[in-house]
């Protein structure tokens, strides 16, 4: 079955959302700790950055994080750095192909879409970028402010019922009636239950950990992303 029939079978007013998580859903793995580990060879500040992982198994990541941005903040331009870094070629390979295909597919036709990141959404935007992949107006990255330079606090991190609020708020902005379209949402961790909630369908992309799957089953009527790669 091709995409565009299932998705008008399922949805007669053919009027659809999408939302991707990025880190573990459309990429792999954690795209910040690849970046990290290129800042690493590429700056000179690697004694930092090893202190600061040392610290993290007592401090906990998100708090070591923060500390981590907001020194390299105050000493480069970091959505360069960002540039520079997606430009590295290994990197787009451990984009979700399949999935990756789907999305460009959908993006191509016009779809609204929504990249919700837990990352820094503007590490997101310049990986996406490299890849061809553009902002427009049916297409925004929404994810975690990256802090200023000099600022002394970091922006919260977008995660949990932090990137449900914030869809929600963005859907309110752009006058989208939730009733009004089928919302696809395609995720990977616990913490995006709060955007199943917001979804007509849930699509987990976590395939081999057999309680996370019968965990959504039960709660949301998740399919998995197998199963609905097979469908288009």
């Amino acid at each position: 079955m091709k995409m565009g029939s299932f998705l008008k079978r399922k949805n007669q007013k053919n009027e659809n959302i999408f939302i991707f998580d990025f880190d573990g859903t459309l990429f792999r793995y954690d795209l910040l700790i690849f970046y990290l580990a290129y800042h690493f060879f590429a700056y000179n500040d690697k004694i930092f950055l090893v202190r600061s992982f040392i610290s993290a198994y007592n401090k906990g990541l998100s708090s070591i994080r923060e500390k981590i941005f907001l020194n390299l903040s105050s000493k480069y331009e970091l959505t360069t750095c960002f540039k520079n870094f997606s430009r590295v070629f290994f990197v787009r390979y451990f984009l979700r192909k399949k999935l990756f295909l789907f999305f460009e597919k959908i993006n191509k036709d016009n779809s609204t879409i929504f990249v919700v990141t837990a990352n820094y959404q503007e590490l997101v935007k310049a990986f996406l970028e490299e890849n061809d992949i553009f902002e427009r107006i049916n297409l925004k990255v929404v994810g975690t402010e990256l802090p200023k330079k000099n600022e002394f606090f970091h922006k919260k991190i977008l995660k949990g019922k932090l990137k449900a609020k914030k869809i929600s708020q963005m859907f309110i902005e752009k006058k989208i009636e939730i009733s009004d379209f089928d919302i696809y949402n395609f995720f990977n961790s616990y913490e995006d239950r709060y955007l199943c909630k917001l979804a007509t369908h849930n699509i987990l992309i976590s395939t081999f950990n057999q309680k996370k799957i019968k965990y959504f089953k039960k709660n949301f009527n998740v399919i998995t992303y197998k199963d609905f790669m097979k469908k288009v």
